[in-house]
Order: C-alpha cells, then structure tokens, then sequence
C-alpha cells in the first residue's frame, strides 16, 4: 500500500507544481525574477485581454504626433501612447533599446499599449 501512495505522489508532484504557478503564464510572466522582469513581445501583446500589465523590452521608432508611438522589438511593432508625463524626462532615440512598463490597450480589433513608464 505504502508503494502506491509513494508512487502516486510521486506522479502527481510535476503537475501540482504547473498549477500552483510553476509554468510561465499570462498571470505570472511580469513578476521579477532575480532582479529582473520577463519581458512579453509585441507578438505575444497583440492577442492579450485589455488591461493585462505588460512589460517590454525594444526601441521606440517613431513619433506619430498626439502622444502615439510606434515601438518595435523583434517579433514586430506595436502602437504606444506615451503622455508627457511617463517619459519621467528622459529623451530617446530610436537606436536606443527602452523597457516600457504599461497594459494593453483594446479598441475593437485594435491593440496599443498605454504607457505607464520607461526606463533606459
């Protein structure tokens, strides 16, 4: 009897670990890990739920005029509204890679991120 419970628990150990958060997840992926955030890509935001809290990690390209960028990292490029205020006065060119800290932003089929900061 001892031997199938050990068994059992031994087979059960790996997926209770996955459900109590030892994947990688939507709920879980911006946590700091050893000091430093895990990034999400422009790739992987599109298909993200409004208001999810994203981090990234890429160069703001260009101005589109009233607070809109484009951003662009290696899976692609994304629109950010930036205000005044979440550049916390830094100056950036587009050779320069920033972490941008915000959610995503759904209007209809439309995905931006809000920006909430940058950092260099």
């Amino acid at each position: 009897m001892k031997k199938i419970s050990i068994l059992t628990l031994a087979v059960l150990m790996p997926v209770c670990g996955a459900i109590a958060g030892g994947n990688k997840s939507m709920n879980n992926k911006n946590v700091i890990h050893q000091g430093a955030p895990v990034y999400w890509s422009v790739a992987e935001v599109i298909n993200m739920p409004d208001n999810t809290p994203v981090v990234m990690l890429g160069r703001i390209t260009k101005n589109m005029g009233e607070e809109m960028f484009v951003f662009e990292d290696s899976s692609g490029t994304i629109m950010m509204q930036i205000e005044e205020e979440d550049w916390n006065g830094r100056t950036v060119t587009a050779d320069e890679v920033v972490t941008v800290y915000g959610h995503v932003d759904k209007n209809g089929n439309v995905t931006e991120i809000e920006v909430d900061s940058i950092m260099k």
